[in-house]
């Protein structure tokens, strides 16, 4: 059967690219795809899908290469940050420097494994479906594997910008961490043995902690990043259905939440209607004054001082009606 140049060419890319992705080895992969299209002009291969078959012999020599080397799959550092420059005008950084450069440093933050996938990701021209089709992977378990992933550069990236006060640099490996300690929090609370969360309470003496935290429903969290520490906020519903909320601080320990402080009421949290005169004051003015680059917004405490003026204000109009 006769093949052109062009479509030998397309086959060994085929072939490279997947052999990559499963060794993350350059020398390994380049000796692989040309093994893998030898094959396919030794045999004459008489079939119409090439693409399948160059990647099932792929697959194979991969196998075997593995076998060979007995060790894990290694990065390769020089070639991934070759791969991150050619697309760096489809990830739309290249604009701007401190972004470009605080994005592709996030890369240091990856597995060997979530490297080697996001780089095939870009090399199969970010197209999941694609990558399925060449994959033992489903196309949902790829598709949540990509978003985790680009997740977890999106929140490495907005650190080393100088965030430290906004839920966008949380990973979804932290978001994880915080959204089962809080499950627990509340179950313990329930049961009132908060004193058996040793493993997350460790560094701090939880024995004699009165908490006066009741949840009924947990509505989300905010979280600040100083020097290795942690302070997230947590917003709840107590069991009036009041919203509530409490302060913890932690760092992370081998993939551990390490708490610093019990959980701590602080003062009463106020809660705007959106659609009531100080919401919509609030909405203008977070338009008018955006976050900073630590994330922080930037409204001035004067005109936050109004806002929460005019609420007490409407709120004791309220209640002298009542």
């Amino acid at each position: 059967m006769k093949i052109s140049e062009k479509e030998i060419e397309k086959l060994h890319k085929i072939a490279f690219d997947y052999a990559f992705y499963k060794t993350g080895n350059i020398e390994a992969s380049q000796d692989i795809s040309s093994q893998a299209v030898s094959l396919f002009l030794l045999y004459d291969v008489q079939q119409s899908d090439y693409k399948r078959w160059i990647i099932n012999t792929t697959k194979n020599y991969c196998l075997k290469y593995f076998d060979e080397v007995k060790k894990e799959n290694k990065k390769t550092q020089k070639y991934g940050y070759t791969l991150l420059n050619d697309t760096s005008n489809n990830i739309e950084v290249e604009h701007d420097e401190d972004l470009s450069k605080a994005f592709k440093e996030s890369f240091d933050a990856l597995s060997d494994e979530e490297l080697q996938t996001i780089l095939y990701y870009f090399k199969c021209n970010k197209n999941i479906k694609e990558m399925h089709e060449n994959l033992d992977i489903s196309y949902v378990a790829l598709r949540k594997r990509i978003s985790r992933i680009k997740n977890k550069l999106k929140a490495e990236t907005y650190k080393r910008l100088g965030f430290f006060g906004s839920s966008k640099i949380v990973t979804p490996q932290l978001n994880n961490l915080i959204v089962k300690f809080l499950q627990r929090l509340k179950k313990n609370i329930e049961n009132n043995t908060v004193n058996r969360m040793y493993y997350y309470f460790s560094k701090i003496d939880i024995t004699n902690y009165r908490h006066d935290i009741q949840i009924k429903k947990i509505i989300g969290y905010d979280i600040e990043l100083k020097n290795g520490v942690y302070k997230a906020w947590i917003f709840y519903s107590d069991l009036n259905n009041i919203p509530e909320h409490f302060y913890i601080k932690f760092f992370i320990e081998q993939n551990h939440l390490k708490i610093l402080t019990p959980p701590t009421k602080k003062n009463k949290m106020i809660v705007l209607d959106s659609h009531s005169e100080e919401g919509q004051h609030l909405l203008e003015l977070m338009n008018k004054y955006p976050s900073d680059k630590t994330g922080r917004p930037q409204i001035p405490k004067e005109e936050m001082e109004k806002i929460l003026s005019q609420h007490e204000t409407n709120q004791n109009k309220t209640h002298s009606e009542d």
